[in-house]
């Protein structure tokens, strides 16, 4: 790892549909708990708004388009139910089939600020491993020159392992995008699309995005799982969806000419 700050795991993606759904999470019951977040809700999961950033020439939606070998995400995040909560500046980091993240806390008034200013200096309440995530996003925001590009919303329903250090297994349903050009949550909702269909057949209806998250080995559960439940492995960035559902065309090969691609 590169800091303190940062997570380094592995995440195995799968499109499943409703009745896959039920069968992994009975599945998965023996070995995990809700998480008590979403157990708060009455079904069961929170929201999850992130707004992703990227350069003019959308460099790092080419670069996870083409599945470079070691490519980044920069997005910054809120919980639509604590929506006077903190927002979160992550970077996702991907180089083979290992992830890292680093997550830093930022008080909900100054988030923008941070942002729209390169030279607003972070606030001193921001403290340790925060501050060292806040430093990191800002620094590689500054010198990309990244703005922000689409937004996304979903519902989660979070579990996480009752035998393992680290293993989550969560569902996203309800995906849908926003293409933004300014710093906001809030945007006008007219142009408010559905990911989680973009990709499918005519017909086949809303699907979930199932992820599978570890360190090191896979658990031995989630093998089983995995085999019981017949799942096949498949890709879904949400972000790279968004990009294609707003800028498929004229304006997403622009962006790819301008950036040298």
């Amino acid at each position: 790892m590169d800091s303190p700050s940062i997570i380094e795991r592995r995440e195995y993606k799968y499109l499943i549909d409703a009745r896959t759904v039920a069968q992994v999470r009975a599945a998965i019951a023996p070995f995990c708990r809700l998480d008590p977040f979403a157990a708060k809700s009455p079904n069961k999961t929170y929201g999850i708004d992130t707004l992703y950033f990227d350069t003019p020439a959308l460099t790092l939606f080419w670069a996870n388009d083409l599945e470079v070998v070691d490519r980044i995400k920069m997005r910054v995040r809120r919980y639509t139910g604590a929506a006077d909560g903190p927002v979160y500046f992550e970077v996702k980091r991907r180089i083979n089939d290992v992830i890292s993240k680093s997550r830093g806390r930022v008080p909900q008034d100054q988030w923008q600020r941070l942002l729209r200013d390169d030279g607003a200096p972070i606030p001193a309440e921001i403290r340790g491993r925060d501050r060292m995530a806040v430093e990191r996003f800002l620094s590689i925001a500054r010198s990309m020159h990244i703005r922000p590009i689409t937004l996304v919303n979903y519902q989660r329903e979070p579990y996480f392992s009752t035998i393992d250090d680290y293993a989550r297994v969560t569902f996203d349903t309800h995906i849908r995008a926003h293409s933004v050009d300014t710093l906001t949550f809030e945007p006008d909702g007219s142009r408010w699309r559905a990911l989680d269909t973009e990709i499918l057949q005519e017909g086949w209806g809303s699907m979930c995005v199932l992820e599978l998250k570890f360190t090191n080995n896979v658990p031995w559960w989630l093998v089983n799982v995995a085999r019981s439940v017949g799942l096949v492995r498949g890709a879904f960035s949400k972000y790279g969806t968004s990009i294609r559902a707003f800028y498929e065309g004229s304006d997403v090969r622009a962006a790819r000419v301008a950036g040298g691609w």
